[in-house]
């Protein structure tokens, strides 16, 4: 199942949690987030009015159930001395006053609003429900990737590794006892096979790999891990 990179989730009766959440998160982090009351209000209210739609409407999808077996049963082709039940009424209760459409639009706007606010907090986001469960975006620059590498012969090292949506992926080696990082390979897709040349053709030699994101043509983020690796061949 593909990583959910949203902060809402799929289901409306899950929104409705989530909106509820929202609602109280901005009530109790008002003054750190700098909202106003009116901005409060209107997040409650949100909450309150998506509740309410979705609410509704599933009490009246049942009563529609058991309308239809209502009719049913007095169109029947089966004589009956029994009398029928009454019919099923609809719930008619009304909307919250000032309801407005589009409300999961409205919530996004404010949801983009308190994580701008200077007082905003990752913790806060938390407890408010607005950060992605399974994926939540590091910045750009501690992002490093996390590459795994296998020797194949032929001085060949296969590399593997998530891009993470970066544009590409160098690859550098520094041989045993050296300094100097050599830059050995510019990967676009993962995984990759690269061949890296060694000091002595057909001697097996030992080094370590590392990598660093591209986007745009320019170096983000950190230098991945480094392991070790003996390149081979014939």
């Amino acid at each position: 199942m593909p990583k959910r990179e949203d902060w809402l989730p799929y289901g409306k009766e899950e929104r409705k949690l989530a909106l509820g959440r929202l609602a109280v998160g901005a009530e109790t982090y008002q003054a750190q987030l700098g909202l106003s009351p009116a901005e409060v209000d209107r997040i409650k209210a949100i909450a309150e009015e998506y509740a309410f739609a979705v609410d509704v409407f599933e009490r009246n999808r049942r009563n529609l159930r058991v309308l239809r077996m209502w009719r049913d049963s007095v169109i029947s082709n089966e004589r009956t001395l029994k009398p029928v039940d009454e019919r099923p009424m609809f719930d008619n209760t009304p909307m919250p006053v000032g309801t407005k459409g589009g409300l999961i639009a409205e919530a996004r706007k404010y949801v983009r609003q308190i994580k701008s606010k200077g007082g905003y907090r990752e913790g806060m986001g938390i407890a408010m429900n607005i950060l992605p469960p399974n994926h939540v975006k590091k910045p750009l620059r501690e992002l490093a990737p996390k590459i795994k590498v296998t020797a194949v012969e032929g001085f060949r090292v296969k590399i593997a590794c998530e891009m993470e949506g970066m544009t590409a992926v160098q690859i550098e080696f520094r041989r045993k006892g050296e300094e100097k990082w050599e830059k050995v390979a510019f990967l676009t897709k993962l995984p990759e096979t690269i061949f890296i040349e060694p000091r002595v053709m057909g001697v097996p030699e030992t080094g370590q790999i590392r990598a660093i994101f591209i986007k745009n043509n320019k170096i983000v983020g950190q230098y991945s891990n480094m392991p070790t690796v003996t390149i081979f061949g014939m």
